[in-house]
């Protein structure tokens, strides 16, 4: 049977003691949303891996405390992906956060394109939003890493400190199907995926990503949404990788 901590999830910066304090916010879920009392088993994750067990020894709106009783860490599943990305406009990103929390995404990096229509400036406040919205995505789905947020960055910048050995740029003019552009790809490697803007690469753009080891590659007949693009791809290379 399934432990009935894993549904009741918090996260916490630190696992260290045997006694941890939760969050304003996270005491706030455990007593208001989820209406816990002292007693209840509960789940705490720091977004790296580890994990803990306890049980809440106080618990009201403004202050929670779990008395830790098992610790574990998790490994991070394969494949590791960074994903690169031009920001969509409004709320979109918000989605596009959650899920690529969802389904593991290890690194986001916003990138500056020419046709970008939003050029984030990634102020503390955002970034706090940002990863807020991971840290909900991840309670909610069991995942225990969270994305690592980078401080976004001008396309010719990215490309010249880019890392990992596989690197996929998003193309639907290209005629290499995905499968084949992972064809190199084993275990342990860094995957790397670019998603340009909406209005697409510039073709200077698209020459500098191929120069820097991107393979273009098209997924399907259609142009997609960024955030779209962002869930497809990584769930997409994520299920061939581990097929």
């Amino acid at each position: 049977m399934k432990d009935p901590a894993a549904h009741r999830r918090f996260y916490a910066e630190d696992l260290a003691g045997e006694a941890v304090e939760l969050s304003p916010a996270e005491a706030h879920h455990a007593a208001d949303v989820l209406r816990l009392a002292p007693g209840a088993e509960v789940e705490l994750f720091d977004g790296s891996g580890k994990v803990a067990v306890g049980t809440l020894e106080k618990v009201d709106r403004r202050r929670a405390v779990v008395r830790i009783r098992q610790r574990r860490q998790a490994a991070r599943r394969e494949p590791i992906v960074e994903l690169a990305f031009a920001v969509p406009k409004g709320k979109r990103v918000d989605w596009l956060l959650e899920k690529v929390t969802e389904l593991g995404a290890a690194r986001l990096t916003p990138v500056i394109f020419s046709r970008s229509v939003a050029a984030p400036k990634l102020s503390a406040h955002a970034r706090g939003r940002w990863r807020g919205i991971c840290i909900a995505a991840a309670k909610q789905c069991g995942a225990e890493f969270l994305p690592e947020i980078a401080a976004p960055v001008a396309l010719d910048a990215f490309l010249s400190a880019v890392g990992g050995k596989i690197r996929l740029l998003g193309d639907p003019d290209s005629q290499t199907a995905l499968p084949a552009a992972l064809k190199n790809w084993s275990a342990g490697e860094t995957i790397t995926i670019l998603i340009g803007p909406e209005g697409g690469l510039t073709a200077a753009e698209r020459s500098a990503a191929v120069e820097a080891g991107f393979v273009p590659f098209r997924l399907g007949d259609f142009v997609l949404r960024i955030e779209t693009a962002a869930a497809v791809l990584l769930a997409t290379v994520t299920a061939i990788c581990q097929a």
